[in-house]
């Protein structure tokens, strides 16, 4: 094992017994599809350990907050699980000094961080069991999970529900500009609510809505102390 990929287990907290495991989670689709034809990619390991995420915490979460709604667990899964989460969990493991793509500028796309963590876990799960996979789990979301006082809301969620209880229109989304290569793409979003209007930017269209939700409520719900 060389260095690089040392100090990752280590951040990792987690040894393999099977090194194929490791590198084959490590190896993302374009690289083998470019570059390694004959070795399998990490996107069946990445399906499996976004699986085995979700059930972990929702087993956490069933497990720490017994007394909330379906609902409420449900918004906390959903942040938990999130494509930025497992973006910012592999961003902390340094995950991107060890994964195998075909990009060569840095920082990678949230997309393909998000995936080799998920990728990771996969792995584990394949080689340690649920146990070990429960560890690193555990381990690597406790302070944000930690952080999680109240479940959140989505902010398109709560614009929604502020625009049916004052019977006004559903907010109205836009894509206004797309930006960057498609490797990694920028999204500008507008939303529209009784004709005001706010804009959102993101990686992805779906933070960039939120983002502009957000930007929407911060605007204009507060104008009227509600």
């Amino acid at each position: 094992m060389n260095r690089n990929l040392k100090a990752f287990a280590k951040r990792l907290g987690y040894e393999f017994k099977q090194q194929a495991l490791l590198e084959r989670a490590l190896l993302h689709d374009s690289a083998a599809t470019s570059k390694a034809k004959d070795k399998e990619s990490n996107e069946h390991l990445e399906f499996l350990g976004d699986r085995v995420l979700g059930l972990v915490i929702a087993e956490t979460l069933v497990a720490k907050f017994t007394h909330e709604s379906e609902g409420h667990l449900a918004r906390r899964l959903a942040t938990l699980v999130s494509r930025d989460t497992c973006a910012v969990i592999a961003a902390a493991w340094g995950l991107d000094k060890v994964i195998v793509t075909d990009k060569t500028t840095r920082p990678l796309a949230r997309n393909i961080m998000a995936d080799g963590c998920e990728a990771i876990l996969g792995a584990i799960y394949l080689d340690g069991g649920i146990k070990a996979a429960q560890s690193v789990i555990h381990t690597h979301w406790h302070d944000i999970m930690r952080a999680q006082i109240i479940a959140p809301q989505d902010a398109k969620t709560a614009l929604q529900e502020y625009t049916m209880k004052r019977k006004l229109e559903l907010p109205l989304y836009e894509i206004i500009e797309k930006q960057g290569p498609d490797h990694a793409p920028h999204f500008i979003v507008s939303v529209m609510v009784a004709q005001q209007q706010a804009q959102g930017q993101g990686a992805s269209v779906r933070v960039a809505q939120s983002q502009a939700a957000q930007a929407w409520l911060t605007q204009y719900k507060s104008a009227d102390n509600d």
